[in-house]
């Protein structure tokens, strides 16, 4: 078998450089390939070390000094400290620094001048919410702006944006340029279908004077998912979850079946969830709706009256995707309905294996084009979440990797066929 190459920082500079040119991106100082490959190679050093036992992670964003102005950061909630004495752009201090400087809450800011060159000038506190600033919704809980962002995850793990735009990535020597926005195709909707109404609770369906769109409901399930799914992945412990239909799974759930759970759940018995959380929004959207003598909401009512919303429910909404997330770290996987149920966790799946099984990776979101592979190649929790949807297709599963990789795996076309995201 021939031996494969590998990526590094001067390698992504190499594939990134038309795309930075194509954009007319000739800013933050890097007017040249060698001048994107130094910058990489800062933060993929960076990424090596450690600080009191600590890996560094961290966001690096270039921009413009005019940027980091208070009032221009103002429309984005974003909160800067300028320090008064700018440092060097350098792997060791940013090894100092990445303590103060964590990775959902803030940003180094590093500009450029034709004098000084790269320096680090500010911190900037973007907010908790900052996790979603990069999603490829069709709407985003907040803006970004168009700052050139590098990610550093891991060891040898940078994803490079463009504002929300995510450019490349690369992981374990692999350099991935195509984003897969699963979270937007037809089988993922099917997988995470909701009422078809949009509503879940008595008291908005007895409102029929406000009548709520379909895009407010799947885009806070897509957003939702996505946050589970970031949380298992940040932690660097991997973890498996399963989504299918509730009487399927308590049927694979009775002893004899293909599902064992070591925590099985009362589902009756038991707090909704996330549900309970939709409907507390929808019922205090249907309040304001009502008081605005507006007839219908969508998700661009949601952003519009954010303000009037209690900070509750962004409260709740962490918390909420943090608690499912705590119960995929238990060994086995965490067995869900499409509403964000809890079904059981600790489950391990019992199906058999079959020689030189075969699964397929997809090259596109439809996987209309698909590389066989042999299943064997990968580890024990993807060969499992391969055997389930292969004989159960109403299942989908999403592999985290303990090296942040995720892999969603559905039977596709009558076919076991996953789509690798390198970063999410």
């Amino acid at each position: 078998m021939e031996l494969r190459s590998h990526g590094y920082p001067d390698l992504l500079a190499r594939q990134l450089w038309p795309t930075w040119v194509g954009k007319g991106n000739y800013r933050f100082g890097i007017d040249s390939r060698d001048a994107l490959g130094r910058v990489l190679s800062v933060a993929y050093q960076a990424s090596l070390l450690h600080e009191e036992g600590r890996q560094v992670t961290c966001r690096i964003a270039l921009c413009a000094e005019t940027d980091l102005d208070p009032v221009v950061l103002a429309p984005y909630s974003f909160r800067v400290l300028n320090l008064s004495r700018a440092r060097p752009f350098e792997e060791q201090e940013i090894r100092r620094l990445s303590p103060a400087v964590t990775f959902y809450r803030s940003v180094l800011a590093v500009t450029w001048s034709e004098g000084r060159g790269f320096q680090i000038s500010a911190v900037v506190n973007t907010g908790e919410w900052s996790r979603d600033l990069h999603t490829d919704l069709p709407g985003m809980i907040h803006p970004i702006p168009e700052w050139l962002i590098i990610h550093v995850r891991a060891p040898g793990n940078l994803v490079v944006h463009l504002g929300s735009e995510r450019l490349a990535t690369l992981m374990n020597g692999r350099i991935e340029e195509h984003v897969f926005n699963v979270f937007s195709t037809n089988w993922m909707q099917r997988h995470l279908k909701t009422p078809a109404n949009g509503k879940s609770t008595t008291a908005v369906q007895q409102n029929e004077r406000v009548k709520f769109r379909s895009d407010l409901r799947e885009i806070l399930d897509v957003s939702f998912f996505r946050r589970i799914i970031r949380i298992i992945r940040d932690r660097r412990l991997g973890g498996t979850l399963v989504i299918g239909p509730r009487p399927l799974s308590e049927q694979l759930l009775e002893p004899g079946g293909a599902l064992t759970a070591k925590y099985r759940v009362e589902v009756d018995e038991s707090s909704t969830g996330y549900l309970s959380l939709v409907d507390n929004l929808f019922s205090r959207l249907t309040a304001i709706a009502e008081k605005k003598d507006e007839e219908t909401i969508g998700w661009l009512e949601f952003l519009k009256w954010n303000d009037e919303i209690p900070y509750s429910f962004s409260s709740s909404y962490l918390d909420t995707a943090g608690w499912l997330a705590d119960m995929a770290a238990v060994d086995g996987c965490l067995l869900l309905d499409p509403q964000f149920m809890v079904l059981a966790y600790g489950v391990e799946i019992r199906v058999p294996g079959t020689e030189n099984e075969i699964v397929y990776r997809a090259m596109d979101l439809e996987a209309s084009v698909t590389i066989p592979e042999s299943a064997e190649h990968a580890g024990t929790r993807h060969r499992t979440a391969y055997r389930l949807c292969r004989d159960y297709p109403e299942y989908l599963a999403v592999v985290v990797s303990q090296d942040g990789a995720v892999r969603f795996i559905a039977n596709h076309r009558d076919q076991v066929t996953y789509w690798s995201q390198l970063a999410l």
